[in-house]
């Protein structure tokens, strides 16, 4: 049994002749006719009376209808919904990032991405750059974002934006109007820390240990947003990606130090499996941010 023949077999009881089924199936009445017999030999009963000028079912055919029925539905379903994906009307993609491409990064490109594909669920998951490489391995997500290679020979790894760290500090502080800030002078200063964020916290550690100047954590707290309300309300200076603190340096509601010593290039990686299965959507969306005019805030 296969679904053509329970096609021709529904057209048949649809039209009730075979001359009709083989008009409506585009086939030829032998055809149709040779396809309903092959049927009823592989069931061993046969599905039509054939003794008027129009068929009616037999006890079997009657039997075997509702089965016809949900069979060949369910192929044209699975039919329209792998089409669906193939012209991205319908689908996933899940997506792992670090907190600052996940919050600030991605939102612009998604933007043309779902206004390409406002039919594709889109999801994102936080996680901890150690994690991502194993949930891009393990197919829990499509893509990550990274700010370093993780060095696996199984992942695609491309670098799609360079940002900088900077020193931010609330306009009322003291070192606001200086066009330029020494690491020394920050000597004492009290820094709100990232601690989700270990290479960025190592990083700031590190560079005031390099310079022999001492480094005091008034706070460390679990996110950027949280940060920023921090050094808004002049509990301290921090040192963050400058595309988190954009808007507010934009607003005035944060003032930026120019600390060149703190000035340290952050690059944004992402990644994606180098061989298998990749869906449409992901593939959509790599494509989109590898070519993506960050600048203008637009695909390219």
């Amino acid at each position: 049994m296969d679904l053509l023949q329970l096609e021709h077999f529904l057209a048949v009881v649809d039209e009730r002749t075979f001359t009709r089924a083989a008009e409506r199936v585009c086939r030829t009445q032998s055809a149709v006719s040779q396809s309903v017999k092959k049927l009823e030999e592989e069931l061993g009963s046969p599905l039509f009376a054939r003794d008027a000028a129009e068929v009616s079912l037999t006890d079997a055919g009657r039997s075997l209808l509702e089965h016809a029925r949900r069979m060949v539905r369910g192929r044209d379903e699975a039919v329209r919904e792998l089409t669906a994906l193939r012209h991205l009307r319908q689908g996933t993609l899940a997506i792992a990032a670090h907190e600052s491409a996940a919050v600030y990064l991605l939102p612009a490109p998604l933007r043309s991405y779902l206004g390409r594909f406002p039919d594709i669920r889109v999801s994102i998951r936080t996680s901890r750059l150690a994690e991502i490489p194993r949930q891009v391995l393990d197919r829990e997500v499509h893509v990550g974002f990274l700010k370093a290679d993780p060095g696996f020979r199984e992942l695609s790894c491309v670098e799609v934006h360079v940002d900088r760290m900077i020193v931010v500090a609330s306009p009322r502080h003291r070192l606001a109007d200086r066009c330029k800030v020494e690491i020394r002078e920050l000597e004492d200063e009290a820094i709100v820390l990232h601690n989700l964020c270990g290479s960025t916290q190592q990083m700031v550690l590190r560079t005031f240990d390099q310079h022999r100047v001492r480094c005091r954590v008034a706070a460390e707290l679990w996110s950027f947003e949280n940060i920023k309300s921090f050094v808004q309300h002049d509990i301290g200076i921090a040192v963050v990606p400058a595309i988190a603190v954009a808007q507010e340096l934009q607003d005035g509601r944060l003032v930026r130090l120019r600390t060149p010593a703190l000035e340290i290039p952050r690059r944004t990686l992402m990644i994606y499996p180098k061989q298998g299965y990749l869906s449409d959507a992901a593939h959509e969306l790599i494509t989109l941010v590898r070519n993506f005019n960050w600048s203008a805030g637009a695909a390219a």
